[in-house]
């Protein structure tokens, strides 16, 4: 019988470690970046590496980071489920280098109808895309885009946390909507975009399709504001 049982306790160690391996602890905190990116009618094409803006304030597992890699996004990019894995890279920080795999493009928050208006306030968002177009003066657009995934260090077999990101446009988009959306499907699209974008890593589990209209109002609130203070700083 002690023997049995000793074979038996010995069997368990291994399932043991592996629990235990399974049960890393997850990333946390916040990460905020900027960048450059060109947008057409079916890609977002990110410059490869993005650093992170002035005095911001990375959090947890980010803390002390400086910057990384990011994929761009083709073929749509089409919204809903998706599998990029490394989409992007965190690579200079505390926890470096963090790993953020890309499975969910949430669609826009706004209207077919909205792009067809250049009423202040007016949100759009062409049919099938991921960008919410809000006209936010009578000659300034902006664009936000919520990407949903996982993060981790290492490998995602050894723990991984929900990651909520939002992205938004800091260069402003010249025109109206309807203008906007005749350059986009012009074919040469729209360069010399800047934007950032905030990664919020969440433990316990969060929801893997979290709702976008808080994240992309949130967002627009925040760009708009940065643009009214840009604006008051250069009078």
């Amino acid at each position: 019988m002690y023997k049995r049982s000793l074979f038996a306790g010995l069997l368990a160690i291994p399932a043991l470690l592996l629990t235990s391996t399974a049960q890393a602890t997850p990333v946390t905190g916040q990460a905020n970046i900027v960048g450059n990116v060109t947008v057409t009618a079916d890609s977002i094409l990110f410059n490869p590496t993005f650093g992170v803006p002035n005095g911001s304030s990375n959090t947890g597992d980010f803390a002390g980071l400086t910057g990384g890699t990011i994929q761009s996004l083709t073929n749509g990019p089409a919204t809903g489920v998706v599998n990029v894995q490394n989409f992007i890279t965190f690579s200079q920080g505390v926890a470096a280098p963090i790993n953020f795999d890309l499975n969910y493009i949430a669609p826009g928050v706004g209207t077919q109808a909205g792009c067809g208006s250049s009423s202040l306030g007016s949100a759009c968002t062409p049919s099938g895309s991921p960008f919410t177009l809000f006209q936010l003066s009578s000659n300034t657009v902006i664009a936000a885009l919520q990407l949903n995934g996982i993060s981790y260090t290492g490998t995602s077999a050894t723990g991984s946390t929900p990651t909520t990101s939002i992205f938004s446009t800091q260069t402003a988009l010249n025109g109206t909507l309807p203008e906007v959306i005749a350059q986009l499907g012009g074919g040469s699209g729209i360069t010399g975009i800047t934007y950032s974008a905030s990664f919020v890593a969440s433990s316990p589990v969060a929801p893997s399709v979290p709702e976008p209209a808080s994240m992309f109002l949130m967002g627009a609130g925040l760009l708009g504001a940065g643009l009214v203070a840009r604006r008051k700083a250069r009078v």
